[in-house]
């Protein structure tokens, strides 16, 4: 998880990239349990300020908590701690809709781009 471009080693401390993947999972888990039935999620923004090294090996902690819901779009704020002090926070933002409209945009974007829809087995 140490910041790594193009398969080159830059820093060795946890990276902004990993910082936002794990704060896009956090955020997901977070707005899940209120899914309606045939409901799901799309990813629709995220901010985040890393303003705090973190070592490879620390622990480090990532909330989410659903701040807000305008129309179908829910924000959650994220924080990201170490036992020492905390090193990031921002907001992810999912956008609601249900399954079978998230399906058709994913096919229309494949066709879009004349390309086949991957199997998702």
């Amino acid at each position: 998880m140490a910041a790594t471009l193009d398969g080159r080693s830059i820093h060795p401390l946890y990276s902004t990239f990993w910082l936002a993947y794990h704060a896009e999972v956090a955020a997901r888990k977070a707005i899940e349990p209120y899914f309606d039935d045939g409901e799901n999620a799309i990813g629709g923004a995220i901010t985040l300020e890393h303003f705090a090294m973190c070592p490879i090996g620390a622990q480090v902690h990532i909330t989410a908590t659903v701040a807000e819901r305008k129309g179908n779009r829910i924000i959650c704020s994220i924080t990201a701690r170490t036992p020492h002090r905390e090193i990031a926070r921002g907001t992810q933002t999912q956008i609601v809709l249900p399954a079978t409209v998230i399906s058709e945009k994913i096919r229309q974007a494949y066709d879009d781009h004349h390309l086949p829809l991957p199997d998702e087995s």
